[in-house]
């Protein structure tokens, strides 16, 4: 887990720019070599060769978008999800609180508000990692953007309903 999450940090500090970046980057390179070969300017062996040296960076991003696809899914099982990954970083938080160590982002369950994380997560890592999926796939697009946008919406009036709740409860107990 300590491991994951670092990788996760370094992902939410870049906000995934410099691997979309990247990824838009070699799109362009394999459309670019598409439309030479087209001109007969790369022969196919060339092309192919290209195309192997890039299809491990687009493997990566694939299975990124795989990784973290659990609010790309219904919303039961999205919530379900995210409630069992707060669950995880909360006792790696523990953890480090035992061990008299800083506490990572997003792992200390006094502090971390469930929808705020999430709203964050969707806004700032998902939704662009599958607009961007959504461009080499329309079906994305089509299909999991909705479901993505819906989520957001979720945790966005979750986040809502609660600070309603909250101030319900400081003027009670005003009074």
């Amino acid at each position: 887990m300590l491991g994951s999450l670092s990788d996760t940090r370094k992902l939410n500090k870049d906000g995934g720019n410099k691997e979309q970046t990247q990824i838009l980057g070699i799109l362009a390179q394999v459309r670019d070599k598409s439309i030479q070969i087209g001109d007969s300017k790369t022969t196919y062996t060339e092309l192919k060769t290209e195309c192997r040296e890039l299809s491990s960076s687009i493997l990566v991003f694939l299975l990124h978008s795989a990784d973290i696809s659990n609010p790309a899914k219904p919303q039961n099982l999205a919530v379900r999800w995210a409630n069992k990954a707060l669950t995880e970083f909360f006792a790696q938080g523990d953890k480090e609180k035992e061990l008299a160590i800083p506490v990572s982002p997003l792992c200390d369950s006094e502090t971390t508000k469930t929808a705020d994380s999430q709203i964050g997560f969707l806004q700032f890592v998902v939704r662009p990692l599958y607009v961007l999926l959504g461009d080499i796939v329309p079906r994305v697009k089509e299909e999991v953007l909705p479901i993505v946008d819906k989520n957001l919406e979720y945790w966005q009036d979750n986040k809502s309903r609660s600070s309603i709740l909250r101030k319900q409860e400081q003027q009670e107990q005003r009074h």
